[in-house]
């Protein structure tokens, strides 16, 4: 891949190519009255690092327990 390509890449992301154990979470703040996370992936066409920034629409309760255990991803 050239770096022409990776500089000019749309970068146009699937969920099925994206995994949270590829994932970083960068930041959670208050922006604009709402709830903001920010996450790092790895795209996985040019393999460029994102930032991808998201708004909390919904919260829920989970069943999850924090740590979060490697055998959770497997």
């Amino acid at each position: 891949m050239t770096y022409d390509y990776a500089r000019d890449h749309e970068h146009e992301l699937s969920a099925e190519y994206l995994y949270a154990s590829d994932a970083e979470v960068l930041g959670i703040y208050d922006s604009d009255n709402a709830l903001q996370v920010d996450v790092a992936v790895i795209c996985p066409e040019c393999s460029e690092t994102l930032r991808l920034e998201t708004t909390v629409d919904k919260v829920t309760s989970s069943g999850t327990e924090l740590p979060l255990d490697e055998d959770y991803y497997d």
